[in-house]
């Protein structure tokens, strides 16, 4: 498993893995490939040119919602950032515990992509584990394009979008517009995992 896991103290980064520098030549790739300077970018994304310029250098852990608004302003999904483009045809196979999955400490949540590398998706299928105290973002964000259906594997979520808060139970599923305001906040003792989907 290709696992991004970045852990800081005060000052500097005390260890992170392999993917941690995939991801950040990643963000610069998709960034240049689209001849945007790091203050467009930034501009777009709604996030500074500074911390921008960290999380390419790999010096920051970003919360799902920074990631999510960066990609935004590159006019991609967040899985964009785990493609590497095949012609390959289906049917794509990620075993588990084989696959790219990424770690946010501001959102004590991981990210794993179940389906890359496939040219033309017209779904993006993640799973999403937030631990105890986690949140995909520390306020409310929106998303790209598209909609998004949702269900609770284990655990207990909280989902809140204009204003209001929901609370999903293991088999509960929500449908929503990802362009709205909304959140994905686990306020219980254990680890709430979430099988998103994005249609585009």
């Amino acid at each position: 498993m290709e696992v991004l896991i970045i852990i800081l103290d005060t000052m500097s980064i005390i260890a992170y893995s392999w993917g941690m520098e995939t991801l950040a030549l990643r963000l610069r790739q998709l960034r240049e490939d689209r001849q945007l300077t790091l203050r467009a970018l930034a501009d777009r994304a709604e996030v500074s040119a500074s911390a921008l310029s960290q999380i390419e250098k790999g010096l920051v852990s970003p919360s799902i919602a920074t990631l999510e608004r960066i990609c935004n302003g590159l006019g991609l999904h967040i899985t964009a950032l785990f493609d590497e483009p095949s012609s390959d045809a289906p049917p794509l196979i990620l075993r588990a515990g084989k696959r790219r999955k990424v770690y946010s400490l501001e959102s004590r949540a991981s990210i794993e992509p179940l389906a890359r590398d496939l040219l033309g998706k017209k779904m993006q299928p993640l799973l999403v584990t937030l631990e105890p105290g986690g949140e995909c973002g520390e306020h409310p964000y929106a998303s790209a394009e598209g909609e998004e259906f949702a269900m609770v594997i284990s655990g207990t979520a909280y989902f809140e979008q204009q204003g209001k808060r929901y609370t999903l139970q293991a088999g509960d599923a929500v449908y929503y517009d990802p362009r709205l305001l909304h959140n994905w906040h686990n306020s219980d003792p254990t680890p709430a995992v979430l099988l998103i989907v994005v249609a585009q």
